[in-house]
């Protein structure tokens, strides 16, 4: 506080942070003439007036004491937002002696003249207090008098570039520019985090604000005579304030974080406070407020039924400085900053509620406290840009003090280049970018299905950068939802373009540890056969696979991607997004969990056709460029090549964006639980305390035969009332005369006695086991050993003992190697005491014996199969004579594994399916070994390092998934990498053909529980057809005939897909699996054609006759339509006659070598005659 007293800010008036705009401008005072006989000294005062309000405004600015000849050449440079009404007045001032002062005159003039360059402006009799007393302020008025031969000349500019440093002072004063330069000379920024903030007035919260609210309720009864008694003030909010002051104005806006009474001790804080570009020179502001719900009763405001009847008032009660410098604290340090109260100078310069309380005397140790986290920026782009600002002026500051920032920029510009920050961008400077990449992962279709290699392959790194001006264009302007962060700002759209430096210091020190990803679908393009209607499904880190609802590409323009909407949704919002919230509350270890697998894994989205219910192609993504690095929200749109066995069949306009926020959980210590379990926090237990309760209170079968009898009493009684009333109306002296009250108390009495003696031996038989029970709760991944230690300790202090200990879980295994033992914690950071050779065996029950009070860790590892999400299991420590010492209850909690590869395979159904898969490129393969999920799937790693696995297939419509578990340790610890595939079963159908040639195969379509309008489809339309290829209704209970058309155009064995879909519910109703083989026919006749170059077709003629005794059709075809096509595709031929046929000659087919067949098909597409085209 010491050193806030020392910067000069008496007459700056109310300091806010500027957020209006407002005009720079630099004001230069070259000298004074006509003065010659003037000996003494002269000072200069310049004011902001404005005419229209009659009022001066801003602050006042003089000048040190000028002596002859008055030369002044001085330079200020000020903010405003200048009206036509606005005049800058300026007086000379004559200094005669210490304190008398005299005018020698007084000019102004209007702030919006443009010709003020150099100009010499005439000085007027009298002060300055002539201005309030004109009508028409300005120097034509005839009232003025002028000073001859008298003026002072000067310069007003308006400078653009001068914007850089008017952010960091205040509007409307007057400002030395070589000052400036000293304020403005910028470090590296840094960003700090104020966590665990605390408010501590040295006395007891509860009393300080009633002492606070009664003196608010005096003072309001002595102003104000209509309070009602039952009016009171209420606190509503506790709120602290900070922001950054740079001795002159605020630098950015105050971050609010509110506050808590605990224990009436002091006010604490869950919230975090943010300052982002803080100057290491600057100050930190803090500002304590209570805002009040004040009753409309303390005004004489006449209000109306509807409207509140309660006001808000905001009353400061402490502010505080703390005065940083070059070198702060580091990170962790617990800082106390004074805060005082009380008249007096602040920075807001607003009133203060006083220092005096009284008897209380609160102000003495009223601090502030928070723990420290800073950040150091990573990039100076805000010392570049004022250096340039300063250029651009043409302000020189001190050569001493530029010498620094000079040397900083050559040393960043050496490492790497300055970032151009865009607007987007420009607040938070921040940049990063994501890359992306393909992975092959396709069903295998139109392949062999016996063996496919499925590598990674190389995919070019499209971003934003990349995408065409008309296509971002068409996806900016499709009104697509913005992505916003927590305050409901735009997220930050990264720059790709831009070099990606990772800093782990940013991530960990981010008090928004909470991370939602979103991806947001928005346009997609096709190369050659589009899909009208497709949904998208999405596998991020350990979530369960997310699918988009179904959406449609409405194209604009053929060179233009097409814009995604939903599927028949009528308020037309483009695109879809899935999100995927990250919350370090949800799972153990968390937030390093995270940052590792986006620096490392990758995301698989896959594209289904909505119709068909065929995989389209796949989109890998990689997440390393998702780390917001201290940012609230980040976003990027990208363009991804989507896949299909390898070919590229089109492109995915998607965005990805990361929005931060804080937690909801504030205590995640229960999910990163120890590995010790300790036991002897029990033994050493020495007495129980245990409050008495009535037994109807604790036990709640007694309280339902309780309960029961008093509802039976209460019959009885309303019964013997009715009956009493009938007696008295015959007679009026009868009376019955009872007492059940008693027999009833008596009874229940006797029923508690009962019930005691009966439960005893059970209450003190579990208070007793009780006593020696610990629970653990222990977090498992599948496929990862847990390795956990249990502390026990001899509870006799007398004599050595034996003990025995045993587990009901198979999964749970003693570990009886010290080496094993040795190697486990280490790997697991455990640091207690290795114990070797203490047991006999590794079979249950495991014996060991224990000294005196002696204490051992038992080390266990748990191999996590389960699938459950939740399970228990009791371990037992007994004695020789088998009664029970200590009883350990494990409570393990399933964790979703994070799938690293996703994989899909058809096959028929009954079958084994036998695969091999590349294995990661960064390991060994005498390193690797795989286990499966399912027992009955044979994998592991072949001679030749390839992982392979040989698994049963199910029966035909139905999907099955396995895990492949890859480890590089030899115990098989934790694995690598976890790859998922999926195995779809389908029904095999062999089918073979001739080429060129039609093939027809029936197949039996078997209905279902239900009626449902079914549609075939195939997966190549050019290969397999499909009779009927309309909707028809598949009945229950019966049968329908589905032909099959094959049609091959190339030899080999192929592999095809029918589907059978459920048009309204979509969803399969039968799948076949088509394998074709097909062989060339008999050529009759080969024709050798030479290879030319040309522009134009070439035009043959090949001779046919028909073979047959009656006139018949014939139908032309060629294996390779795009090379060659037919005059007439279709010939009428008598019987016997020859005709010819017309073949053109793409200039493509006759540029190079090609082996072309031209068959010629019956009406059946039965192949009659074949003649080859050899060119070249």
């Amino acid at each position: 506080m010491a050193d806030w007293h020392g910067v000069n800010f008496k007459s700056k008036g109310h300091i806010e942070f500027n957020q209006g705009s407002t005009l720079p401008y630099v004001l230069e005072l070259h000298r004074i003439e006509g003065l010659s006989k003037l000996k003494s000294n002269v000072e200069i005062t310049l004011l902001l007036y404005d005419g229209v309000k009659c009022c001066c405004f801003g602050s006042a600015w003089k000048s040190l004491s000028l002596p002859p000849p008055f030369v002044i050449n001085q330079e200020l440079v000020f903010h405003s937002e200048i009206t036509t009404s606005t005049i800058l007045l300026l007086e000379i001032v004559q200094i005669d002696g210490a304190y008398k002062k005299s005018t020698v005159g007084w000019t102004c003039f209007k702030m919006l003249d443009k010709n003020l360059t150099n100009k010499k402006m005439d000085i007027y009799h009298g002060s300055l207090r002539a201005i309030f007393f004109l009508k028409e302020p300005s120097v034509a008025n005839a009232q003025l008098l002028r000073n001859e031969g008298v003026g002072i000349t000067l310069t007003l500019t308006q400078r653009s570039a001068v914007r850089g440093l008017t952010s960091h002072i205040p509007s409307n004063y007057f400002h030395n520019p070589a000052q400036l330069s000293k304020i403005n000379r910028t470090i590296a920024p840094v960003t700090l985090f104020l966590e665990e903030v605390e408010v501590s007035f040295g006395a007891h919260i509860k009393k300080f604000e009633d002492y606070l609210l009664f003196l608010l309720m005096t003072d309001a009864k002595q102003q104000n005579t209509n309070i009602r008694q039952f009016d009171k003030v209420i606190i509503k909010e506790r709120r602290l304030k900070a922001s950054i002051h740079n001795g002159l104005n605020f630098t950015d806006q105050f971050q609010v974080v509110y506050l808590e009474n605990i224990h009436n001790t002091s006010l604490k804080s869950k919230g975090v406070i943010s300052l982002a570009g803080v100057d290491p020179r600057n100050h930190v502001i803090f500002s304590l407020e209570y805002v009040l719900e004040v009753p409309t009763s303390f005004t004489n405001l006449t209000l109306v039924s509807s409207m509140r009847q309660s006001q808000v008032h905001i009353i400061s009660l402490r502010w505080g400085v703390w005065s940083l410098n070059k070198h702060l604290p580091p990170s962790g340090t617990i800082l106390k900053v004074p805060i005082t109260g009380g008249p007096g100078l602040n920075a807001e310069n607003k009133l203060v509620f006083t220092s005096d309380f009284g008897p209380m005397n609160a102000n003495k140790d009223a601090v502030v406290m928070f723990k420290l986290i800073k950040q150091e920026a990573d990039m100076i782009y805000q010392s570049a840009k004022l250096e340039l600002t300063f250029q651009d002026t043409g302000i020189q500051p001190d050569p001493e003090e530029r010498a620094p920032l000079k040397s900083v920029l050559t040393e960043t510009v050496e490492s790497f280049s300055i970032p151009v920050i865009t607007p987007a961008t420009a607040p938070r400077q921040q940049k990063v970018a994501i890359e992306t990449d393909g992975r092959q992962m396709e069903p295998l279709l139109g392949d062999n299905m016996a063996h496919f290699d499925i590598k990674p392959s190389v995919q070019q790194d499209i971003g934003v950068q990349n995408i065409e001006k008309a296509a971002y264009a068409q996806i900016h302007n499709a009104g697509f939802p913005d992505i916003v962060d927590c305050d409901g700002r735009p997220s930050i759209e990264l720059d790709l373009s831009k070099h990606y430096i990772y800093s782990s210091a940013l991530e960990n020190n981010d008090p928004r540890t909470c991370n939602t990803v979103v991806f947001q679908f928005l346009a997609v393009s096709f190369n050659k056969t589009a899909v009208r209607n497709m949904f998208f499904t999405v596998q991020f880190y350990c979530y369960t696979t997310e699918t988009t609802p179904i959406l449609t590409a409405y194209p604009v323009k053929q060179s233009l991607p097409a814009i995604l909407y939903k599927f028949q949704n009528s308020d037309q919002t483009p695109g879809c997004s899935v999100s995927f919230e990250v919350d370090p509350g949800k799972r153990a270890n968390e937030p390093a969990v995270f940052l590792h697998h986006i620096q490392n894994g990758t995301c698989i989205i896959d594209m289904w056709n909505a119709d068909s219910l065929f995989h389209e192609g796949s989109v890998t993504v990689k997440l390393k460029r998702l780390a917001r690095q201290g940012e609230h929200g980040i976003q990027s749109t990208q363009v991804f090549n989507i896949l299909n066995a390898g070919d590229n069949i089109g492109k995915l306009h998607l965005r990805i964006a990361n929005i931060g926020s804080v937690s909801n959980v504030y205590d995640i210590k229960d999910l990163t639980t120890s590995a010790i379990i300790d036991c002897t926090d029990k033994n050493n237990s020495t007495e129980l305390i245990v409050r008495p309760k009535p037994l109807s209170t604790v036990d709640h079968n007694l309280t339902s035969i309780l309960s029961s009898q008093t509802v039976q009493k209460a019959t009885r009684n309303r019964k013997m009332e009715r009956m009493e009333a009938v007696r008295r109306k015959e007679d009026a002296s009868y009376i019955i005369s009872r007492d059940e009250g008693k027999a009833l108390r008596s009874g229940q009495l006797t029923m508690v006695k009962n019930y005691r003696n009966k439960i005893i031996n059970d209450v003190i038989r579990g208070g007793l086991v009780a006593n020696i029970t610990v629970t653990h709760t222990l977090y498992s991944v599948y496929g990862t050993v847990t390795y956990f230690e249990v502390h026990f300790c001899n509870p006799n202090v007398t004599a050595t003992q034996e003990f025995f200990i045993s587990w009901d879980c198979t999964d749970i295994r003693l570990v009886y190697n010290s080496m094993e033992c040795k190697a486990l914690k280490s790997l697991f950071n455990v640091t207690t005491p290795l114990d070797p050779d203490v047991f006999e065996s590794s079979t249950q029950p495991v014996k060991f014996t224990l000294r005196p009070k002696e204490d051992i860790y038992i080390p266990f590892v748990y191999s996590s199969n389960a699938t459950k999400e939740e399970f228990g299991y009791t371990m037992k420590i007994t004695n020789t004579v088998n009664s029970p010492v200590q009883l350990i209850k494990l409570h393990f909690k399933q964790q979703r594994q994070i799938i690293n590869e996703r994989f899909m395979f058809y096959e028929a159904e009954n079958s084994f399916a036998k695969h091999t898969l590349q294995p990661p490129n960064t390991r060994r393969p005498e390193d690797l070994s795989v286990k499966c999920s399912n027992e009955n799937v044979l994998c592991g790693v072949d001679e030749k390092g390839q992982i392979y696995f040989k698994a049963p297939v199910p029966k035909s419509t139905e999907m099955v998934s396995l895990l492949l578990l890859l480890y590089v340790d030899k115990h098989c610890y934790r694995p690598y990498q976890i790859w998922e595939v999926d195995l779809y079963s389908l029904k095999r159908v062999d089918m073979s053909a001739v080429v060129g040639s039609q093939s027809r195969f029936p197949v039996i379509l078997r209905g279902t529980d239900s009626v449902r309008c079914v549609t075939c489809f195939s997966s190549h339309p050019t290969v397999i057809q499909v009779e009927p290829d309309r909707e028809f209704m598949l009945l229950p209970s019966t049968i329908q005939e589905v032909k099959l058309l094959y049609e091959p155009t190339d030899t080999g064995s192929k592999n095809y897909m029918v589907n059978v879909v459920d048009t309204k519910n979509r969803v399969v109703v039968e799948r076949w699996m088509v394998h074709t083989n097909a062989n060339l026919p008999v050529v009759s006749k080969t024709y050798e054609i030479p290879t030319i170059n040309t522009v134009s077709p070439t035009h043959k003629n090949i001779s046919f006759t028909n073979p047959y005794s009656t006139s018949k059709t014939f139908r032309l075809k060629c294996n390779k339509p795009e090379l060659v096509k037919f005059r007439e595709e279709e010939l009428v031929v008598a019987s016997k006659e020859s005709v010819n046929i017309g073949l053109i000659l793409s200039p493509l087919a006759l540029s190079h070598s090609n082996y072309i067949l031209v068959f010629v098909n019956d009406v059946q597409q039965k192949c009659e005659e074949c003649f080859a085209l050899r060119i070249g």
